[in-house]
This record gives structure tokens, sequence and C-alpha cells, in this order.
């Protein structure tokens, strides 16, 4: 991780660049993030770029997308960077943008779901204070705002 990250706001020219990160990212990654082995459509892609039914932030570092986060009007997230930019705080910079987002839209809380072996998700909750439940098949994080 040499590149300076810039976080932003997704934009619609951003889809070929975000199916280029899913792409990039391991199998396991995939699991955690969507709870089984998912590769992305450029037809996915394009949907999330459009940001129609939710809000979503990219890290761009040397011009490529290495970290993305999506909020929805519910308030359920997901957050996800690639492993070379892990361990820098990046997935905490990104659900912080989203909290900040979140509390624009004036929702009362935000909240994730994850799988109990996802460890770097559970402590990126704790840490920014989410209420934590675990149920042995997902844990659940809450934050009211």
């Amino acid at each position: 991780m040499e590149a300076l990250v810039k976080v932003r706001q997704i934009r619609e020219s951003d889809w070929n660049a975000v199916l280029k990160f899913y792409n990039s990212l391991p199998s396991e990654d995939l699991y955690l993030r969507f709870f089984h082995i998912y590769r992305m459509s450029a037809e996915d892609a394009v949907k999330l770029a459009k940001c129609e039914d939710h809000y979503t932030v990219v890290a761009e570092a040397g011009g490529e997308i290495v970290g993305e986060a999506t909020i929805h009007p519910d308030g359920e997230f997901s957050v996800v960077v690639s492993p070379s930019y892990r361990r820098a705080h990046l997935g905490t910079n990104l659900v912080k943008q989203l909290i900040i987002k979140a509390k624009e839209l004036g929702l009362k809380e935000v909240k994730f779901y994850t799988l109990p072996e996802d460890y770097p998700m559970i402590a990126l909750g704790r840490k920014l204070g989410f209420q934590l439940s675990f149920d042995g098949e997902e844990v659940v994080g809450v934050l009211r705002l």
C-alpha cells in the first residue's frame, strides 16, 4: 500500500473500476461480504454505481478502487476493502462516512450482518460502538444514532 487513498462518493462512471475491484477479491472475501461466493456482473456494478436505492462510497488509490461501502435506506450497510489495504483503518473510515450520511438522512440506526468468522468486521463494530449480538450463524451489529 503505497498510493494515497481518497474516499469519495461513487460515480456512475466508476462501474468498470468497481467490477475490476470485486473480481480481484479472493473467494473468502466474497463469501464474507455476500454470505456466499458471488462474482459481480457488469450489470450489478452499473447498478451499484448508479446509487438509485442506496448510497455508496469508494476508496481510490492510484486510480483504482481499493474499497467500497454501501448503506441502504433501512440503515443496513456493507463494506469491503482490498487485502493489500487492510489494517490501515480504511474500512473504519468508509463506515464513518456511511454513518455521517445516515445522520444526514435522519436514520435512527445503522446495522450490519456478518458471519461469526468475520473477525475484522466484528472488531470494526466494537471499535465504533455497535451493539453486537451473536446467534451462532450470524452476528448483528447495531449503532443507534
